[in-house]
């Protein structure tokens, strides 16, 4: 399969495949190396904007989108499977891509049908049971209001059509960008737009965070990267830094692109492996938040520190990576989520 050439849907259709044939003792890191594998990615060039990168952060936003639509599910340790779904066989994230695919081109369309039309891509039909027909049509009138609330099409006299003006792309990304342009909670449309975007992307995004930070406090940065791979030991992303008096440093990452509150567990086992690695300081990084006993055990280590959601959010709009000022008014860097 080409690489640049490779659609969503041929993406989505190996993560399935290879969820699948994992059997469910695959964890996230471990899907995406298999599909860069299948693939065949050059790994020379680990570089942020390599195409080995690039397409490795595109899988992960995929597979993100794949477990929110419920293709695969991700168990509390961790582990993908792949879920086999009831009948009728379609989800809300297939409607929605249904109706946006109907309407392309410029064409309007009413709900019936639209309707119609789906009935015979999704094979619900006479020969099914009355309530496979009906969560069809209840899942069409959903998605078409969620898409309508959302600003991604609009109701005419005739029908439904797509907001061909509208800048944002129809995905959860999309929703959370334009919602913060409207007018939205700011930090909750920022934080979430970010785990749209997956864990890799995540990871991506919090080294060159840290690194303008350091940056901005007065170190110098020799070097940061994510370090990556199903073997990395809990330690996701490092930094080097050098201070004015040539005081070198070494800082570990973790980062978890989790709505879950992390546990005491979490942050111990993370700052085991800061310590087995011999690094100066670890950070841990969370767009959610820390259960008590885990900030208990973050105060009392001096060499450990966390970073929830709002913290980041400080964070980012101290440096100005993810989020910038544009008419002395605070908003996010849209094009940095939208176009890497």
């Amino acid at each position: 399969m080409d690489v640049i050439a490779a659609s969503e849907a041929q993406m989505r259709t190996l993560l399935c495949a290879l969820a699948e044939k994992g059997e469910g003792k695959l964890r996230r890191k471990q899907l995406i190396e298999a599909c860069a594998a299948q693939l065949q990615l050059d790994s020379s060039d680990e570089s942020p904007d390599s195409v080995f990168t690039r397409t490795k952060n595109r899988i992960g936003t995929i597979l993100t989108a794949l477990i929110h639509a419920g293709y695969i599910t991700e168990s509390e340790a961790g582990y993908l499977r792949l879920q086999e779904l009831p009948r009728p066989h379609f989800s809300a994230f297939e409607v929605r891509e249904f109706i946006l695919a109907c309407l392309a081109g410029g064409k309007t369309a009413g709900k019936q049908e639209l309707f119609q039309h789906a009935e015979k891509q999704f094979g619900v039909n006479a020969t099914q049971s009355r309530d496979d027909n009906n969560a069809l049509r209840s899942t069409l009138g959903q998605e078409l209001t969620a898409l309508q609330n959302e600003g991604s099409i609009k109701k005419l006299s005739r029908g439904y059509r797509l907001a061909s003006e509208d800048k944002y792309p129809a995905t959860e990304l999309g929703g959370f960008l334009r919602e913060a342009a409207h007018g939205g909670d700011l930090k909750h449309c920022f934080l979430e737009a970010i785990h749209t975007k997956g864990g890799e992307w995540f990871e991506a995004y919090s080294v060159n965070l840290l690194r303008a930070y350091y940056q901005m406090t007065g170190k110098q940065v020799d070097a940061g990267a994510v370090t990556g791979g199903s073997n990395d030991g809990g330690i996701d992303g490092i930094i080097h830094t050098t201070d004015d008096l040539g005081y070198r440093e070494t800082i570990l990452m973790q980062m978890k692109n989790r709505h879950a509150v992390m546990t005491a567990k979490d942050v111990r086992e993370f700052y085991g492996a800061v310590c087995a690695e011999q690094g100066s300081r670890g950070i841990f990084i969370t767009l959610s938040s820390f259960h008590p006993e885990a900030q208990k055990f973050i105060d009392k280590v001096d060499n450990l520190t966390g970073m929830d959601g709002d913290k980041l959010f400080e964070i980012a709009a101290k440096c100005h990576v993810g989020l910038l000022e544009q008419g002395g008014k605070l908003c996010i860097d849209e094009a940095l989520l939208l176009n890497t």
